[in-house]
């Protein structure tokens, strides 16, 4: 997992959370994606968003999905040092 395969994970998610009429984590999920501070502070939105919308993920994106959320959560935890 790096920093590009997050950000496509998002991408996917935030297109079927689109076409599901999920519009709140649509627009979370762009919001993050357009903090336009750091990379790392992207990052740190997107672990939060993920860890706290486990249910829709799986819904959204079927039981594999919950393998790349942790995958996730272990790269931007690492990233901040944790």
């Amino acid at each position: 997992m790096n920093a590009n395969d997050v950000y496509a994970f998002v991408l996917r998610l935030k297109a079927a959370a689109e076409r599901d009429t999920n519009i709140e984590l649509a627009e979370q999920l762009d919001n993050a994606l357009h903090l336009g501070s750091s990379a790392l502070e992207i990052l740190g939105r997107i672990r939060v968003i993920v860890t706290s919308n486990r249910e829709a993920i799986t819904i959204l994106l079927g039981p594999s999905s919950q393998r790349e959320v942790e995958e996730i959560i272990v790269f931007v935890d690492k990233a901040y040092g944790r």
